[in-house]
Order: structure tokens, then C-alpha cells, then sequence
């Protein structure tokens, strides 16, 4: 049976610590701080029997900043590649729309960035 879900992804970067022998992206300490705020909103991940499910996985984003910018990497005018990961999370359709602002507005107050990528869209999820 499909049931309607909001996915929202956000995008993070990790340090090069994070990515040695032993360590993953998951580790890193910008995804903790995510996968915190998740925790924190019962809602966050809340798929059947599971709370806090998500998915993370490893990139690499770029940009250029500009002279008004204050980026947390790089320098105006000169191009930047950061690593970073992708963490997705899925909320039910019938969350209060507030609930869902708060939790962004609380995941942007943990991000590092000045303007951190956040993806909301609906999606259908097969549940047994």
C-alpha cells in the first residue's frame, strides 16, 4: 500500500577526517548534528514501526561565493568544491505545517553554512 510522505533532504559538509579508514560519512560531525535535530522532532523519519529513519550518502558541492557572501569554506570569487553529504529523512503527510517550518527553521540554526540547501517534496513510499 503507497502512503504519502514529505522528503526532505539537506545537504552538509563533512571534513576530510571523516572520510579515513574506518570512518564514514555518517560519522561526520555536521551529519550528527542533522541526524540530532531529527531525533529531536518525533516526527523526523517516522516510517511504520521506525523513527529517525534516513538515508545519508556522500558528494561533493560547489559554488562560488560572492564579495557579499561569508562562507563557512572558501573565498570570493574563486570556486569552491566541498565534500559533503546528502541526508534525506521522511516526514508524514499529515504533519502540521508549522511543525514541519520549526524543524527546518531548528535544522538551519545547526547547519554551518550561510545558506544551506533544504529539499521538500511529496513522495509515495510503498508500505507492506
Amino acid at each position: 500500500m503507497r502512503q504519502e510522505f514529505l522528503r526532505l533532504a539537506i545537504y552538509v559538509p563533512i571534513d576530510e577526517a571523516s572520510e579515513g579508514p574506518g570512518l564514514t560519512v555518517a560519522s561526520a560531525a555536521a551529519v550528527q548534528e542533522i541526524m540530532r535535530v531529527f531525533r529531536e522532532f518525533d516526527f523526523a523519519g517516522s516510517v511504520g514501526t521506525y523513527r529517525a529513519v534516513a538515508q545519508i550518502s556522500g558528494g561533493a558541492d560547489t559554488f562560488t561565493p560572492t564579495a557579499d557572501s561569508a562562507p563557512a569554506h572558501g573565498v570570493a570569487d574563486i570556486a569552491a568544491i566541498v565534500p559533503s553529504a546528502r541526508v534525506v529523512t521522511y516526514i508524514p503527510a499529515g504533519t502540521p505545517g508549522g511543525d514541519v517550518d520549526r524543524m527546518i527553521d531548528a535544522l538551519v540554526s545547526a547547519h554551518p553554512w550561510e545558506h544551506p540547501l533544504v529539499e521538500v517534496d511529496r513522495v509515495s513510499l510503498w508500505m507492506p
